[in-house]
């Protein structure tokens, strides 16, 4: 279940027009700098996005402009990344499976704190803020690792669902946020 309903969302991704993921991420953005959490954060984790995946290029942009820090991931293997602050889009490289990312080392780690706000992908929300991501578990391993609530997860709508099965690793989203709605998640 879980591998066949990923796929049809990543295809269903896959599907969308260069415009309609650039109009639905534009929304997705301002939405996103509307909200409380992105207003009250001095220091933005978030991914630079591939492929179809909703955009973050303009909230990377608008965070430099505001103020905030921007923290961009590097992924090492064995569910192991760590976040780098970037201040423009120089050093960057990308790697073989095509994602962009900093070349700068670990010992230029970012450490997020209670300032912090978490911006993350995914391939499937449902309603009370579950998400599955790509298999990996860097994400649910980082923010575990730091104890992070300040989150929100972006996806598409059709990419939202009613209820997804999940196991006790797997990390909520504080919000989860779409180009129709955004939805608080229940953090029980």
């Amino acid at each position: 279940m879980y591998k066949e309903l990923r796929q049809l969302m990543i295809r269903k991704r896959k599907s969308l027009s260069k415009i309609e993921v650039e109009e639905k991420s534009r929304i997705i953005s301002e939405t996103i700098f509307a909200s409380n959490a992105y207003n009250e954060a001095e220091s933005i984790f978030i991914y630079i996005n591939f492929g179809e995946e909703v955009s973050t290029f303009d909230i990377i942009e608008r965070a430099w402009r505001d103020g905030k820090k921007v923290a961009v991931p590097v992924s090492m293997g064995n569910r192991d990344m760590y976040f780098v602050e970037i201040k423009d889009f120089s050093n960057m490289k990308r790697k073989k499976i095509g994602t962009l990312e900093p070349e700068i080392g670990r010992e230029r780690e970012f450490i997020p704190n209670e300032k912090s706000l978490f911006i993350v992908p995914g391939s499937v929300f449902d309603k009370k803020g579950n998400r599955w991501g790509y298999g990996g578990g860097y994400y649910d391993t980082y923010i575990s690792k730091y104890n992070i609530t300040n989150t929100i997860g972006v996806c598409y709508d059709f990419q939202l669902v009613e209820r997804l099965e999940t196991e006790p690793h797997d990390k909520k989203m504080k919000y989860v946020v779409t180009e129709k709605r955004m939805i608080g998640g229940d953090r029980k």
